[in-house]
């Protein structure tokens, strides 16, 4: 079935346009809830499955979970961006990426005020494609382009779930999509995820005290940043590759840290 996707105007079909990467159906355009083939309403907001008209749009204010996930986008973003532009290539498997998410090229290099260039995702392994995709958002985040962040949001966190086995930078990524999404449950799971291997590891410590502040829990999240801050020196002198790659943003997050324990 030919739709038209309501980010560029250009006939798709699928799950994702072609042409800019676009969900066009398969999320909640409103709260990014996985819906049903032919689902008129979202489940989750009641929001029509229907593509607004520019008028509404144009009314509607910025969604409230997007609201509370920005200025933890926006940290990530401060922090994983200059790695991920920077034209690293994390070790992944030799497979190329599989599924909708491989299917659709998306609008890459330069952000909101660059000259956009076509990136074919099917060329890339899924930890390639999933680290582009996480790139996309981040970008429009520093950005302030809020509604595109959402747009590619859905596709980012299943090109992560895509990946068959995440390594901690890959859940610090995914844990701070989560968040961005307003689901620190699911967040929190990275975070626990990547503890289990290593118990004081600064991205498993900080990625679950901002998961634990997002569900309000406040006093969980004090307690981490705390192991976050006695555990910093220790970690930080171990030189891990995923520490090195981003060793620009750790101030910024002990700062953070040290003012969530005051």
């Amino acid at each position: 079935m030919t739709e038209t996707c309501s980010a560029c105007g250009a006939e798709a079909s699928g799950r994702f346009c072609q042409h800019c990467g676009a969900a066009i159906s398969a999320a909640c355009r409103e709260c990014g809830n996985p819906l049903p083939k032919g689902a008129r309403f979202c489940n989750m907001c009641g929001a029509t499955a229907a593509a607004p008209s520019s008028s509404a749009a144009a009314r509607t204010s910025p969604l409230p979970w997007a609201v509370a996930g920005i200025a933890v986008a926006a940290l990530i973003a401060v922090l994983l961006i200059p790695r991920l532009n920077g034209g690293e290539q994390p070790a992944t498997a030799a497979a190329p990426a599989q599924g909708p998410v491989a299917q659709a090229p998306f609008a890459g290099g330069g952000g909101a005020q660059g000259n956009p260039r076509a990136v074919d995702l099917s060329s890339m392994t899924p930890r390639e494609a999933a680290d582009r995709l996480f790139n996309r958002v981040m970008t429009a985040v520093s950005n302030n382009d809020t509604a595109q962040a959402m747009q590619f949001l859905p596709m980012a966190i299943q090109a992560y779930r895509n990946v068959d086995q995440l390594d901690a930078d890959g859940r610090y990524h995914l844990g701070a999509l989560y968040l961005f999404a307003n689901q620190p449950t699911e967040a929190k799971a990275q975070a626990d995820s990547i503890l289990a291997s290593n118990p004081t590891h600064l991205f498993g410590l900080f990625v679950g005290a901002q998961a634990e502040s997002q569900r309000g829990n406040q006093a969980g999240a004090k307690e981490l940043y705390r192991k976050f801050l006695q555990a910093y020196d220790a970690e930080i002198a171990k030189k891990l590759p995923e520490y090195e790659e981003h060793s620009q943003g750790f101030p910024t997050m002990k700062t953070q840290a040290e003012q969530a324990v005051r």
